[in-house]
């Protein structure tokens, strides 16, 4: 069998973008196009581990030990995780991403019953259309999909979340709703931000007057949402302790405050907060 650079290198980024896109489903990462795309070339450049050659023991130690280095490479550059027990988390969930392509494969190497695929130090080769590969590849987005999307299910009749906020002698808890779509970010110090729809809050810090916000440490955030756009009155000052009946964190965020409008107060935040 033949094996074209370009292709390998194009499928074998491509294979690697959706990769990506799985864990972040299962991780809700929100991930920057400028790293996914980083990732992704990391990806298709360490598939040209095939052409090496391995005449003798220690350059297949060196060989087994580059890819193992390739991914975490590629984890690191497209998740920037934070903590030692995330990157692993994320290993993990990258080498699962590759059995189940792997599984893939091997099914439509026996449908087929043709020699299509060649595996050489650790990188596949697809003697096929980039039509098949996709095909191949959307299957385990699939799979992936419906598995978060069944856990997120089974999570949301399990977790009730509670939301408590705490400065000084002044502590507020409010029930909470774990919530993908709240990517709101405060634009000073990058961290996400856990929003309070609470008139208790809006009225202790006098957030109705403007020339008050600077003096609690409060500054106006821009957001959009399907129903048009705002401001969210933002500080980092305090803390926000997400728990629930089998776990409680203090998360690493800021306080967004905006007025009730009616119902009960409630909280919202990203579940990515409690990784």
């Amino acid at each position: 069998m033949k094996i074209y650079i370009d292709v390998l290198v194009i499928t074998n980024a491509v294979i690697t973008l959706i990769y990506i896109w799985c864990i972040s489903k299962i991780t809700h990462d929100d991930l920057p196009l400028k790293r996914e795309i980083a990732a992704a070339a990391i990806g298709g450049i360490g598939s040209l581990l095939a052409a090496a050659q391995s005449n003798s023991f220690f350059t297949a130690l060196l060989i087994t030990l580059c890819k193992p280095a390739i991914v975490a490479l590629i984890i690191l550059t497209a998740f920037h995780p934070k903590k030692l027990l995330s990157f692993f988390k994320r290993i993990l969930l990258y080498l699962m991403c590759e059995l189940l392509m792997g599984g893939a494969c091997y099914a439509l190497v026996s449908v087929t019953k043709s020699p299509i695929l060649c595996i050489k130090n650790y990188t596949v080769y697809f003697d096929i259309s980039l039509l098949d590969i996709a095909i191949c590849c959307g299957c385990v987005y699939l799979i992936i999909t419906l598995f978060e999307a069944i856990q997120r299910r089974h999570a949301a009749y399990q977790k009730r979340y509670h939301a408590r906020y705490k400065l000084g002698g002044f502590e507020l808890s409010v029930p909470a709703i774990a919530d993908t779509g709240n990517r709101l970010c405060d634009s000073f110090t990058g961290a996400p931000i856990v929003i309070f729809r609470s008139d208790k809050l809006y009225s202790q810090y006098n957030l109705s007057q403007p020339e008050q916000l600077a003096f609690y440490g409060f500054h106006p955030v821009p957001f959009e949402t399907i129903n048009g756009m705002g401001l969210i009155y933002v500080t980092s000052k305090g803390s926000i302790t997400i728990s629930s009946k089998d776990e409680s964190k203090t998360a690493a965020c800021c306080l967004g405050v905006m007025e009730r409008g009616g119902g009960s107060e409630y909280a919202i935040f990203n579940p990515s907060i409690l990784d």
